[in-house]
């Protein structure tokens, strides 16, 4: 059977012995990448004749899927021919190639694919491929593919606060807050009582009496000289008492009683 091949055709070879159906499945995926295109499955489909699910995989629409005859049985005998299916397609111009495997006998057939005009390969296999498989592609796919992980978002850290030097804590230690503030207010305020057992305030000294107390005896006045006519009377205090309550009720002074007084009593 001639494959219609070209520049925009992909071909798929598929190690059926060796990768899974899903493995086929992913590449399917991974090869619309090169759409619009014609893409042809190359593999020996009659070697699992029970696996239903290549019927269904064949009828989807835009993959072009051959049956390839092994020329002997035995070992090997689907690398022999996936190498002579790979060797047609290269000889109509494909060159584009995917190769599903994870034997490290494929390397020969990406050295068939590099041998005249570079072709485009990539590899589909599992993790435990060799380095000598994946070197022989151009790109290598491990399937299952990795999840990548998702970054873990650094909770943002706070500004720290700027530690002062030596020299400027030093600095900030001398600087005497200015007068007035509360700071100094408060040492005040504790000094106050401290100031008041330095220093006992001093008694005022007592102030002396305006006035004679009424039991302290007067001081003797001065005698002064009397004029011609004057007579001096010393009267006892009962008598100076009712003398004064008498002055009130006549309205007169004190000497003009008096002198009424003894003028009276010089008449009797």
């Amino acid at each position: 059977m001639t494959l219609d091949s070209s520049n925009e055709t992909v071909a798929i070879l598929y190690d059926i012995e060796n990768a899974p159906f899903e493995m086929l499945n992913y590449t399917l995926g991974k090869a619309r990448r090169f759409q619009p295109c014609r893409t042809i499955v190359v593999s020996d489909w009659e070697a699992h004749p029970e696996q239903k699910r290549w019927e269904k995989l064949m009828r989807r629409p835009g993959f072009t899927f051959r049956q390839i005859s092994r020329t002997y049985q035995g070992k090997n005998s689907l690398d022999s021919a996936i190498y002579d299916s790979a060797a047609l397609l290269y000889q109509e111009g494909v060159r584009k190639f995917f190769i599903i495997t994870t034997d490290s006998d494929f390397v020969r057939i990406a050295e068939l694919l590099n041998s005249k005009t570079p072709s485009y390969i990539i590899g589909v296999g599992t993790k435990q491929a060799s380095e000598t498989l994946r070197n022989a592609y151009n790109e290598f796919m491990v399937y299952p593919p990795e999840e990548k992980k998702k970054p873990v978002k650094k909770a943002e850290k706070k500004p720290e606060k700027k530690k002062d030097t030596p020299a400027e804590e030093k600095k900030t230690k001398s600087v005497k807050p200015a007068k007035g503030t509360k700071k100094n207010s408060d040492k005040a305020k504790v000094l106050e009582p401290a100031a008041a057992k330095a220093e006992p305030t001093k008694k005022a000294p007592k102030k002396k009496a305006s006035a004679p107390k009424a039991a302290e005896a007067k001081p003797a006045a001065k005698e002064l000289p009397l004029a011609d006519g004057t007579m001096t009377v010393k009267l006892p205090k009962s008598l100076r008492k009712s003398l004064e309550e008498r002055k009130q009720e006549e309205g007169v002074s004190l000497d003009e009683l008096v002198t009424y007084l003894i003028m009276r009593g010089l008449a009797r």
